[in-house]
């Protein structure tokens, strides 16, 4: 029985993942041996052992979630009347399971995307997976040559997928044929985003790229020194992206020159969002950063005491972004002022979704909760029976999310 729950837990997480994350944490302790006995410099132990120990430590983390990844969904709460006050319907109440599809491989990072009836969204099994809406019924699954951990992005009856074999693809939405893809010199992580008949898109290989989108063709490229695994965000003529490095970036549209840059005190994961003029993205530094779009100026910083690795969300005025200590925040969008912070799990590390008023966010202990959007007021929360590791989407009063144990749900909203 334990063996067997064990093969459960790595098959969702990801054996190959395991692997890496083990082998790292070994190497931490061959690196204080090899310090002991004098084989290598204090120098190089500032690097190699607090790599290590962070690896370790996600290893421990993959056991740690074990018990969370073979647990069934259950609803945990759920309010029992409408707002008349009368019993909602059994199949109606908010967080109750509408349906679920195992697509065999973690669903992890890569968000759902809902068009035309149609869920869109990658797995860790190398699959563009293609499901009815109402319904869960798998349409059709597109394999690549890789994991596909990045969103996919929908237009024009096309659907575009990045994968870990470095390449971006186009699939026919309907039937979900290879239109075209193309090669870059990394893994492609970050969700594409098609503007003006280009999809634009960043990898691993430090280079952000604009393709036709009809033809697959190269359109421009820039530099920016480092990987990129967060997603573009448009507005206007200028898009503007996050690199591993710390660099927030503003290139124009339409050819790729830099407008400007800045740099944050750390590496970013976080996708910027835009609004009203001000750039807002979160920062491992402790910090969620205002920046001027035109200018690339700082405007504000929120200090939050912890890691900001999710990409905000913005409705109502305000801010919303998690935290690595579990929490939820909601700021001013213009001033930065802190309106409202609610506990809602373990490390909310991926962005929230606001919709209809209400504020939806998955955590990595397995749940999915839903806060009023304006006073952080919980409405109700599920209990996912695996950790939720990408943003939910939302249509027609369904929200779709997928789990690390491979379940890509959709849950009454």
């Amino acid at each position: 029985m334990l063996s067997d729950m064990l093969f459960r837990g790595l098959r969702a997480k990801g054996a190959t993942e395991l692997l890496v994350a083990s082998c790292s944490g070994f190497g931490c302790a061959a690196a204080l041996i090899m310090i002991m006995v004098g084989r290598l410099t204090p120098w190089w132990a500032l690097v190699v052992v607090p790599l290590g120990i962070f690896n370790a430590i996600e290893v421990i983390g993959y056991f740690a979630y074990l018990p969370v990844v073979v647990k069934p969904y259950v609803l945990v709460s759920a309010p029992t009347a409408d707002a008349d006050g009368e019993r909602q319907e059994e199949g109606k109440r908010r967080g109750a399971l509408c349906w679920q599809l195992d697509t065999g491989g973690a669903v992890k990072e890569s968000s759902p995307a809902v068009v035309d009836g149609t869920v869109f969204v990658g797995s860790w099994n190398f699959l563009l997976w293609a499901v009815d809406a109402a319904t869960g019924e798998e349409r059709w699954r597109f394999r690549t040559g890789g994991v596909v951990a990045a969103s996919p992005a929908a237009a024009d009856g096309t659907v575009y997928i990045g994968s870990w074999d470095k390449c971006l693809y186009a699939v026919d939405a309907v039937s979900g044929r290879e239109r075209w893809r193309f090669q870059t010199g990394g893994r492609v992580r970050s969700a594409p985003v098609v503007v003006d008949g280009m999809v634009l898109f960043g990898s691993n290989d430090g280079i952000f790229r604009a393709v036709d989108a009809a033809s697959g063709q190269g359109r421009w490229q820039t530099g920016l020194g480092r990987g990129v695994r967060s997603s573009p965000t448009v507005a206007g003529n200028t898009v503007y992206i996050s690199s591993d490095d710390g660099f927030l970036w503003a290139l124009d549209t339409t050819s790729g020159q830099v407008r400007w840059r800045l740099k944050t005190h750390s590496g970013l994961w976080s996708s910027p969002v835009v609004a009203d003029g001000l750039l807002y993205v979160g920062s491992p530094d402790r910090h969620l950063w205002a920046v001027d779009t035109a200018s690339g100026h700082v405007r504000w910083k929120v200090p939050t005491g912890t890691w900001v690795k999710s990409t905000p969300a913005m409705a109502h005025g305000l801010v919303y972004f998690g935290t690595s200590d579990g929490h939820l925040w909601a700021v001013d969008a213009v001033s930065g002022e802190r309106r409202w912070r609610h506990k809602v799990g373990v490390w909310v590390r991926w962005a929230p979704l606001v919709a209809n008023g209400t504020l939806y966010v998955g955590t990595n202990d397995g749940r999915m909760v839903a806060l009023d959007a304006v006073s952080g007021e919980e409405r109700w929360t599920a209990e996912t029976g695996s950790p939720v590791f990408s943003t939910p989407a939302v249509a027609d009063g369904v929200l779709y999310f997928g789990l690390q144990n491979g379940r890509l749900l959709g849950v009454q909203a």
